[in-house]
């Protein structure tokens, strides 16, 4: 079932729901929406938890020295 037919399924499910599935619902989306820090390029939700893992691994590669500075994209792209 794609996104889009899953999303219709459930509207039609709340519309139609009673106060105890409603309830259930929206604690479990309050729940899933607060651990969500953002999505990604593709849609995919991406955690806090595991934005602050990203956070720390790009900032351990510029400590170390792993990065690409702007003016080496400009000398490249002049190549292009």
């Amino acid at each position: 079932m794609s996104t889009l037919e899953l999303r219709n399924q459930i509207h039609q499910y709340v519309d139609q729901a009673d106060d105890v599935f409603l309830k259930m619902v929206y604690a479990m989306s309050k729940t899933y929406k607060n651990n969500i820090a953002g999505y990604g390029v593709d849609g995919s939700p991406i955690s806090t938890e595991d934005l602050k893992k990203r956070v720390s691994a790009a900032s351990q590669r510029v400590k170390s020295g792993d990065f690409i500075t702007q003016e080496s994209i400009e000398t490249e792209t002049e190549k292009w």
